[in-house]
């Protein structure tokens, strides 16, 4: 029922729901391995990329950055584009 555990804006359990704890756990490490690897300032499109190489789904990933799913399929996009650009020159 709590799906969005971890997640900005996330509602809270009640009493008579158990948040899904194995997502709550890869979320949190998940998180934590982000900052340690130094990706706190980095842009919103490598976090989302290393939260992925993770295993988190593209939509957990963005709600974790304060972003939405489709926002972030778009700028994914953008970057990889601007990136084969760079290699054709």
């Amino acid at each position: 029922m709590v799906e969005a555990f971890l997640i900005k804006g996330a509602p809270l359990p009640n009493a008579e729901s158990e948040p899904p704890w194995d997502a709550v756990i890869a979320r949190s490490l998940a998180y934590q391995a982000m900052h340690l690897a130094g990706l706190a300032d980095a842009t919103m499109v490598k976090r989302a990329q290393f939260l992925m190489t993770l295993g988190l789904p593209r939509a957990d990933a963005a709600a974790m950055l304060g972003s939405n799913d489709e926002s972030l399929r778009v700028q994914i996009n953008q970057a990889k584009r601007k990136a084969a650009t760079a290699d054709a020159k």
